[in-house]
């Protein structure tokens, strides 16, 4: 007996857990605050750091000719994009600015094409990045060509993915591309094959999105294959999106598509890693390039609509990893001002970030609980994703047509200040600590505070007197600082009750009483 509860005791974390998400290191990739587009190679859209709390504007530049799939964050909090639009004259640019907006040094492209594709920082800060003229260039640290290699019909709006080994996978046309990091290609034929593709947790295996044309609702599937285009299974879909496949710590696999047999349904899908289905949730509507984000908990954000009150409207809606429903969050304003295309991104503390594809639309920050916590209008197109530098500011492109070629202010950067951040969030908090609650005795409720000196995933549960869990009040990845919550519920009966804090290996035990 002894044992079977010794071994209860040690499967109990795994347990509780299980789905808990965490940082997957890829030897490939620049060691970074936001090296590609979606944060990794799995599409979490998860950023390491806490980003801001207020729409506090820190800087804003003039990119000329917009900004899409871009920024991403290198060494230093550099920043690395390039442009939306054609040029009139020979040539065009890829740009590498400071923390500040202050030019690092700018790679002309001999085109007038834009370089708009979400680029991609090496572990040695190297740079891929694709040009509208079908081109393929590699760029050292300092903007000096590596090489470059034509690749005919390539599309230059997505990301492409890196393997552990530094080998990039191109997907088009029928023909996947590995091209090692000296430039040279290896073709495979798999029919219908196109981007988007992501890698499973290990990096042994891709997911690829097949079917086509891509995004416009026909028939297609998602495939997994192993690293030399070998299929393992494919999951047949009536309408297939074109946005980057989300792959969890457990290598479950979540996009947007509908069912076979319903092609008119859509719905967020979640695959087992051996290609089942794990469940589906039933959606509004989806956008070509839209792709769910994941926090550190496993739960789920995205966009899409839902008829609320008998009116049409722009949601974000949040799941937890089995795919149940959290919260739906209706978005300010009307539907159109809020259409939003690409994935959204979520912090350490679970805030999610997103912005609508429409000229003077809305970009909203939303707490893990799906409170609005800002809104802010953009005078041009927002469809990419923000980045999160290591200092919490998060920077946002936006851009109008690629023909137009007189953005201003297109580039921003918002930060919370010193007084931005709550007086118990900004206190420095030295040790962890647990309090007593109060009112002790309470009906119906009681606060509980306590303080972490360092951020990480904190658990307040309650027990009875036996021990048995009877409520959990937080559990969620919460950056350093003092916290308060409120405790009530009604439907436990008077008597002594326990409350436990764990965060890293910190843990304490307090008791309160109940009376009704």
């Amino acid at each position: 007996m002894k044992s079977l509860l010794f071994l209860f005791i040690m499967i109990l974390p795994a347990l509780a857990f299980g789905q808990k998400q965490v940082k997957n290191d890829w030897p490939s990739l620049a060691n970074s605050p936001w090296p590609v587009l979606r944060g990794d190679m799995q599409g979490t859209g998860r950023s390491e750091y806490i980003g801001p709390r207020t729409n506090r504007v820190k800087w804003v530049r003039d990119m000329p000719l917009g900004v899409i799939w871009s920024p991403v964050i290198g060494y230093n909090d550099n920043l690395y994009m390039g442009e939306r639009s054609i040029t009139s004259d020979t040539i065009n640019f890829f740009f590498a600015l400071d923390r500040n907006s202050k030019d690092i040094w700018k790679f002309k492209t001999p085109t007038y094409l834009p370089n708009n594709s979400g680029p991609i920082l090496t572990r040695d800060s190297s740079i891929y990045f694709i040009s509208a003229n079908e081109h393929l260039y590699l760029i050292d640290k300092n903007g000096k060509l590596k090489w470059s290699v034509y690749i005919p019909n390539i599309m230059s709006y997505i990301q492409y993915p890196l393997d552990k080994n530094g080998n990039l996978y191109i997907a088009r046309k029928d023909t996947l591309r590995i091209i090692s990091p000296e430039g040279n290609i290896k073709k495979i034929y798999i029919p219908s094959i196109s981007a988007p593709l992501s890698f499973s947790f290990g990096g042994d295996t891709i997911y690829a999105v097949t079917g086509g044309p891509i995004g416009q609702g026909l028939p297609g599937a998602i495939k997994a294959m192993d690293l030399n285009g070998d299929i393992f299974w494919s999951y047949d879909l009536g309408g297939v999106g074109a946005g980057i496949p989300l792959i969890d710590n457990q290598n479950n696999i979540y996009f947007f598509g509908s069912d076979t047999l319903f092609v008119q349904q859509d719905y967020l899908y979640c695959l087992k890693p051996d290609g089942t289905l794990n469940w589906k949730f039933h959606i509004g509507y989806y956008d070509v390039m839209n792709a769910p984000a994941m926090d550190h908990n496993g739960n789920l954000a995205f966009y899409t609509t839902a008829t609320i009150d008998s009116v049409y409207r722009s949601v974000i809606i949040s799941l937890d990893h089995n795919g149940n429903k959290r919260w739906i969050t209706p978005l300010d304003g009307e539907y159109h001002l809020n259409i939003m295309s690409y994935g959204a991104v979520c912090d350490a503390e679970g805030k999610i970030y997103c912005g609508s594809i429409m000229e003077g639309g809305y970009f909203y920050c939303l707490d893990s609980n799906g409170v609005i916590l800002w809104k802010t209008i953009f005078p041009y197109e927002y469809d990419s994703c923000p980045a999160i530098g290591s200092d919490g500011t998060l920077y946002i492109g936006t851009h109008t047509s690629s023909f137009f070629a007189n953005h201003v202010q297109n580039l921003i950067a918002i930060g919370d200040s010193i007084t931005d951040v709550k007086d118990e969030k900004a206190d420095v908090v030295k040790d962890y600590q647990l309090y007593q609650n109060y009112p002790n005795p309470f009906n119906p409720s009681t606060t509980i505070n306590y303080s972490l000196p360092k951020q990480g995933i904190v658990k307040l549960t309650v027990y009875n007197i036996i021990g048995s869990k009877v409520a959990t009040i937080v559990n969620e990845y919460k950056s350093a600082g003092n916290y308060s919550v409120q405790f009530n519920d009604s439907n436990l009966a008077s008597g002594i009750y326990l409350y436990r804090l764990e965060s890293g290996n910190y843990s304490a035990t307090k008791k309160f009483i109940l009376l009704k």
